[in-house]
């Protein structure tokens, strides 16, 4: 580049401002020489260069600045280079390391750990030679670019990914996936509300998608485990920390770290377990159970939860303190009644994605089976209708699933009877071309649903109990001919 490095002092902390974005280059040596040999180096590489002889301030710089590059000793009098790695690594996980070393160093114990510490860790043997070290510094940067476009596409992967699922075109809907956007970007901790089934967990991925953030989405539901085993859950425990603890283990938050934790049903998590999540959202750090060491996390907290956290923070049932600190952006969603416009388009999402999972051939949808689920109130919400059509999608036998296909206890609840789903004239129209025909017993002042089980007695006789037979005439499934068969105490002991 054509611009000068900016070089820091360590006394100072202050830098002469450069006109393009510069990468950090952190340089620790004790020994004042080579640190200007390295610094001559690298001057005109548009760089910002850090210099400091000492560890107390090479930490420090780690810690309060964003180092891109870390060029040190690997051991020399007062400088320990595997510890200045540790902890650049735990502070900037895609740092690019030189370490400059004696001739034969990696042929030493600590040269071998050095190596395996850290794939992204390159050696420049004494004495330094400003070509070699300009081709290495060269391949760090280089590396780091093409890891980040990599994160970048994935990245845009993740987006559509996350995004995709939140289907819908009603104004809740489009006001959520706009808040997401907004957010995600951010380091601000989210908690979101909802009742079951809403999708609260999708919204949390959609959140990490976008973030950009380099870590994993780990998971954890507080309501499933007692106040001792979620402690070790969430932070961890060392070997023989209490009865059973055989092996050290990590715990949620170090599992998270450069990444994000989803904690559903926030609301149950002891107080005790409260007050320890409050610190590290406050602190950024925790020890292990049964440990003194602390751990330091770079962590993305979403939260999830279907109870009033306010009303509970009056009462004392949740730290008031851990409320304002998770609720710095509240997102609520809707139950599926109050965007019941987005049925339409969820349905066809879900048989789709069922469809492609059982190797089946892509099904439609007759109009009247869509307003019938329209007219349901859908107490389970998105997670019902998911699982109502991957039943329906496994039992069907045609590409068009009808009115009927819908499972019984919607048909109930929406006034659509099983009996009003068969008239008379098309089951007599079909039974009659069969070669033994079969007469209906039908009465005036029959109930509608005695006439439907007459019908489904008759059908079910001429056929000889063959209950797919039987479906195919009365134009519905075989699993509805077996249910109402059933209910209506038709079933005899051969089954063909």
């Amino acid at each position: 580049m054509a611009n000068l490095g900016s070089k820091t002092d360590d006394k100072t902390g202050e830098s002469a401002p450069t006109m393009n974005a510069q990468k950090t280059v952190l340089i620790v040596d004790a020994d004042r020489g080579e640190r200007e040999l390295v610094c001559e180096t690298l001057a005109g590489k548009g760089l910002r260069l850090v210099v400091t002889g000492n560890m107390y301030q090479a930490f420090h710089q780690i810690e309060h600045l964003k180092v891109d590059i870390l060029i040190a000793p690997l051991k020399a009098e007062r400088i320990d280079g595997l510890a200045l790695l540790e902890a650049a690594i735990q502070h900037h996980p895609d740092v690019g390391v030189v370490f400059i070393t004696e001739p034969n160093i990696l042929e030493t114990d600590i040269g071998i750990k050095a190596m395996l510490a850290y794939k992204d860790t390159y050696f420049l043997p004494k004495p330094v030679n400003p070509v070699h070290l300009a081709a290495l510094l060269q391949r760090t940067l280089e590396n780091q670019r093409l890891a980040f476009e990599n994160r970048q596409l994935q990245s845009q992967i993740d987006e559509k990914e996350g995004l995709r699922r939140l289907t819908g075109n009603s104004p809740q809907i489009i006001k959520i996936r706009d808040m997401i956007t907004q957010v995600a970007p951010t380091k601000a901790t989210v908690m979101i509300y909802g009742a079951r089934g809403t999708g609260k967990e999708l919204v949390a991925r959609a959140i990490h998608h976008r973030s950009l953030r380099r870590g994993s989405l780990i998971a954890f539901n507080c309501a499933t485990l007692n106040e001792n085993l979620a402690e070790s859950e969430l932070f961890g425990h060392e070997r023989g920390a209490f009865s059973g603890a055989y092996y050290q283990r990590k715990g949620r938050f170090e599992l998270a770290h450069s990444g994000t934790l989803f904690l559903d049903e926030i609301s149950q998590l002891s107080l005790s377990n409260q007050a320890r999540l409050l610190r590290v959202l406050e602190e950024r750090e925790f020890e292990r159970v049964g440990g003194d060491k602390t751990i330091q996390v770079d962590v993305r907290v979403v939260c999830a939860t279907n109870h009033d956290l306010e009303a509970a923070s009056q009462k004392r049932e949740f730290l008031p303190d851990l409320y304002d600190r998770l609720n710095v952006v509240p997102i609520h969603l809707p139950t599926l009644q109050e965007r019941i416009e987005d049925v339409p388009l969820l349905v066809k999402d879900f048989l789709d994605e069922f469809c492609i999972q059982n190797g089946k051939p892509l099904m439609t949808i007759a109009p009247e089976a869509i307003r019938t689920l329209m007219k349901y109130e859908w107490p389970g919400n998105v997670r019902e209708l998911k699982n109502c059509i991957e039943g329906i999608v496994v039992m069907s036998t045609r590409s068009a699933i009808q009115q009927i296909d819908l499972p019984e206890r919607i048909l109930k609840a929406t006034g659509t009877a099983f009996s009003n789903l068969l008239s008379v004239p098309d089951v007599w129209q079909s039974v009659d071309t069969i070669e033994d025909k079969q007469r209906l017993n039908v009465q005036v002042g029959m109930s509608l649903d005695e006439i439907s089980r007459e019908a489904l007695r008759a059908t079910l006789e001429s056929v000889n109990n063959n209950k797919a037979k039987a479906a195919e005439i009365l134009k519905v499934s075989r699993r509805t001919i077996q249910r109402k068969a059933k209910e209506y105490d038709l079933n005899d002991e051969e089954d063909p």
